[in-house]
Order: structure tokens, then C-alpha cells, then sequence
């Protein structure tokens, strides 16, 4: 089904129209999205780590324990929760994506919310942070990680390959988005806090943020059409819930949907909660849990 976007759009409208664009090229000759977006080659302008200095994974930290994924030819570290893993037991499993441009040990916390629900964690951490080699690639580079870290997972004897689950917070909820348009990884379900990224917000980051060494022309519509799937959700390859707080972009969020997708349903579910963008975090975990737990 063709998504129709608002004519008083021009950015959207741009952006669709890119989307067509790719489809008529050998980048999109494959059928599916996964194809055109494996075949799809970035072009970094800056190539730079992310602003936010945080230190490379210790390889113990109570529970968690460092393991190494690889992606795209390199090395990457991931915490792993060891609390509830038993070799040759199979369990579900959640691959967290962290908010922010890099692991604070902090967001561990989490975890206990998945290990009450019998859920274990894997916590990846991406190219470009947490003295990773690579560079920031904003839900291009990270996106390919996450997906490796998925497969790394999925491999282990002690996880129920038919039962993992992604979810992100901020950022990761942005990457998680990504991931549910990729029908070429063993993913149950999939949800995030906050993360729904458009272009008013990325020429914001491009333009305005003094933190932020933008690493892409963030006026390529093709660069941003294959890290914006709020602006194709008919490419999405299985159901992405997204809560949002109130006192967060979820107006924002809800106007851009609605504009459109006015007469479309979608696989895209995006839910309203109180409360700001990091008092919502728990809720929304919780609320996920309900889900995969119930269905």
C-alpha cells in the first residue's frame, strides 16, 4: 500500500520523493527494504567520535559481563547479564539500546526489570563511543551494530532464539526504530522510550547543537531516508510500539503521524505517558514487558 504524504509537507514530500528515487537505482533493485538499506553506502563528511566521552566496558561490573560482538569487521563490547543465564537453558532475552551517544553504566539499571521478568539483557555499545573504534554515524553504523549484536545473541546456547526482543530508550529507541524495518533478524518484538527522529530534529542537531560534530550532509534526503523510518513505516518488517511522556515530543510526534498517515494503519503503535522524557523510561520498560510477556 503507497503511503500518501501531506502536499503542504515540502520536507516530507522531499524525502518520499528520495525514497522513489532509490527505488528505481541498483542500490533499491532488491525487492525488500533490508536489501536496498544493506546495499546503501553512507558517505561521511566528519569522520568523528561521539561528544560524549565515556570510558571503554570493564570486563566485570556485578552482574554484567563484558562480551565482544563483531560488526562489520570489528571487535565491539556489550554488557551482558549474567544473572539468569544458565548454559544450555534456553531463555528470552532483550538486546537494550541505550539512550544517549554512548553506555552510561547507570542505564544498567534496567536490568533488574528484565531479570524480574525472567528476561535476560545483552546492553551493546556501538562504533565510535566508549573507546569503540569506528565513528559516529547517527542510525547508520549504529544500526548495523545493533543488528550483529541481535545475531551475536541469538547464537548463544542459553537464549530462546524465537523469544528475543529489542528495545531502546532516546537514541536507542531512534536505532530500535531502525531495526524494526529489517525482516533479516530473529526479533520477537520491539519497542522504545522516546525515539522517533524526523528531519525538523536532525537539522536541528546539524545546525544548532553545540555538542553535536554532525557527521553526514544532513540535507541528503537520501542519507536521511534510510535513517528516518517515521517517513516510511510501510517498510516496517514486524509491530514497533514507541511511548512517549507528555511533557516530552509526543504532541509533536503525533501531529507528524497523523500528517502523514492520515488514512493509512500502520504496524507503528505510539503511546502516550505522563511525565518527561526520563521519568517515562520505567513505565515504558514496564509496559513493554506487559507485552511480550502477555502475547
Amino acid at each position: 500500500m503507497k503511503i500518501r504524504i501531506n502536499e503542504k509537507s515540502a520536507a516530507c514530500w522531499l524525502l518520499s520523493l528520495a525514497g522513489m528515487l532509490l527505488n528505481a537505482t541498483p542500490v533499491a533493485a532488491a525487492e525488500s527494504y533490508t536489501e536496498r538499506w544493506q546495499a546503501f553506502e553512507t558517505r561521511l563528511i566528519r569522520k568523528v567520535k561521539t561528544f560524549q566521552d565515556l570510558p571503554p566496558l570493564e570486563p566485570e561490573l556485578g552482574t554484567f559481563k563484558r562480551i565482544e560482538y563483531a560488526s562489520d569487521g570489528a571487535a565491539l563490547p556489550a554488557y551482558l547479564d549474567t544473572r539468569l543465564v544458565e548454559p544450555g537453558k534456553q531463555k528470552p532475552a532483550v538486546v537494550y539500546l541505550h539512550g544517549g551517544f554512548g553506555l552510561n553504566t547507570r542505564e544498567l539499571q534496567v536490568a533488574d526489570l528484565f531479570a524480574q521478568a525472567g528476561i535476560i539483557a545483552l546492553f551493546p555499545t556501538w562504533r565510535g563511543e566508549n573507546g569503540n573504534p569506528g565513528y559516529f554515524e547517527v542510525f547508520m553504523g549504529e544500526v548495523r551494530d545493533a543488528r550483529a549484536a541481535v545475531l551475536w545473541l541469538a547464537q548463544q546456547d542459553y537464549i530462546d532464539r524465537d523469544n528475543i526482543h529489542v528495545f531502546g530508550w532516546s537514541v536507542g529507541g531512534g536505532i530500535a526504530m531502525n531495526l524494526a524495518m529489517l525482516d533479516d533478524i530473529p526479533v520477537r518484538a520491539s519497542g522504545a522510550s522516546a525515539g522517533v527522529y524526523d528531519l525538523e530534529l536532525i537539522t536541528a542537531w546539524a545546525t544548532e547543537d553545540d555538542y553535536i560534530v554532525f557527521p553526514y550532509d544532513h540535507r541528503d534526503y537520501a542519507e536521511n531516508y534510510f535513517r528516518l523510518p517515521i517517513y516510511h513505516l510501510e517498510d516496517l518488517a514486524r509491530p514497533h510500539t514507541t511511548w512517549i511522556g507528555s511533557e516530552d515530543r509526543y504532541a509533536k510526534v503525533k501531529a507528524l503521524y497523523d500528517e502523514l498517515y492520515p488514512d493509512v494503519d500502520t504496524d507503528f503503535e505510539l503511546v502516550e505517558l505522563p511525565g518527561s522524557h526520563q521519568e517515562t523510561l520505567t513505565m515504558a520498560i514496564k509496559r513493554f514487558i506487559e507485552l511480550i510477556v502477555d502475547d
